[in-house]
C-alpha cells in the first residue's frame, strides 16, 4: 500500500522558510520535542560512558578529580564532552513544566 504525503500550504514567508528548512515537514510537536531531547541526553551519556571505558580514561578521571595532572588533550576531551552532556540535560529541563 502506498501512503499519501499532504504538507499544507504555507501562509507566510516565514512558514515558508520553516517548512524549508525541514525539507517540507511539519513542525514537531511538544512530546516530539521532549523525546529528542531526551534522546540526546540518553546518546551524550552513552558517549561519556563509552569514551569511559576506553583506554585508562576512567582511571585518569579519578586521577584528575583528586587534583592529580592530566594530559591536556585528555582534559580538553573531558570538558568538552561534560560540557555537550550538561547541554543536553539542560536542554531537556527547560521543556519541564515550571514547578509553583
Amino acid at each position: 500500500m502506498k501512503r499519501l504525503t499532504v504538507n499544507a500550504p504555507a501562509h507566510n514567508e516565514q512558514q515558508k522558510a520553516d517548512l524549508s528548512s525541514m525539507g517540507g515537514r511539519r513542525p514537531m510537536t511538544n512530546s516530539t520535542v521532549s523525546e529528542q531531547l531526551l534522546h540526546d541526553v540518553q546518546d551524550r551519556t552513552t558517549e561519556m560512558r563509552r569514551w569511559l571505558d576506553t583506554d585508562n580514561n576512567s582511571e585518569t578521571l579519578m586521577a584528575h578529580l583528586h587534583d592529580e595532572p592530566v594530559d591536556t588533550k585528555w582534559l580538553r576531551t573531558y570538558q568538552r564532552l561534560s560540557r555537550d552532556l550538561m547541554s543536553a540535560v539542560g536542554n531537556a529541563q527547560e521543556q519541564l513544566p515550571r514547578r509553583r
